[in-house]
């Protein structure tokens, strides 16, 4: 599962705003450079608001981009499990984070996560969603790793871009935020929350249907 599909670019985007004409740019974080242009974690992960002692899976985790911001979000106390299914991946995630920290690297399955069960406050999926098959059967068997108030977070490059910004999704892997939705409300999951933050990715949190929170 790789989230590299994005041009992680300041220097293009800069070039796109000399085009002009696209009101997504005003969401691009001008203060720093490269990924975190468009991406904005401490931004994201604020908006998440996670709490110390809270256990978080990053699902998809690939080279770790978000792990330390998960890290530091959920404190000693907390715990981050960082789950890929490629094992190059997983190995070089603990070489990254070797034990010791509160980050723990989990070699799921294409079918399952291998999270502990009814124990994750959050499930963060950034730029892997459109990877996943069969996803109302995945996230279906996913819920049984949420605690009772545990909620899904899913961010993907949005196939509803138009103008410049468009040109930095890549063609065959976006979702839209209607489409993300029909799926995880067919896996059981109603929607938590919806942030209008990022530039070229829908940013939507999900809850199980039968979550009274």
């Amino acid at each position: 599962m790789r989230r590299d599909r994005l041009i992680p670019c300041a220097l293009a985007f800069a070039s796109a705003v000399a085009l002009g004409g696209c009101n997504g740019l005003s969401k691009l974080d001008w203060t720093t450079l490269g990924r975190a242009t468009w991406q904005r974690p401490e931004d994201v992960v604020r908006a998440l608001e996670l709490r110390p002692g809270d256990r978080v899976a990053d699902l998809g985790a690939g080279e770790g981009y978000f792990l330390p911001y998960l890290s530091e979000a959920v404190g000693s106390r907390g715990r981050v499990f960082a789950v890929e299914v490629e094992p190059e991946l997983a190995e070089r995630l603990e070489a990254e984070f070797p034990d010791g920290g509160n980050v723990e690297v989990v070699l799921g399955r294409y079918e399952d996560p291998e999270l502990p069960d009814r124990s994750i406050d959050l499930v963060l999926i950034v730029n892997t969603y459109h990877h996943i098959e069969d996803r109302p059967a995945y996230f279906t068997r996913l819920k049984r790793d949420l605690s009772p108030s545990g909620r899904v977070a899913i961010i993907e490059p949005d196939a509803e871009l138009h103008g410049v910004l468009s040109l930095f999704v890549e063609e065959g892997h976006q979702s839209s935020a209607s489409g993300i939705a029909e799926e995880m409300g067919a896996s059981g999951y109603r929607p938590s929350a919806s942030h209008d933050l990022l530039a070229v990715q829908v940013f939507e949190v999900f809850a199980p249907e039968d979550d009274a929170g």
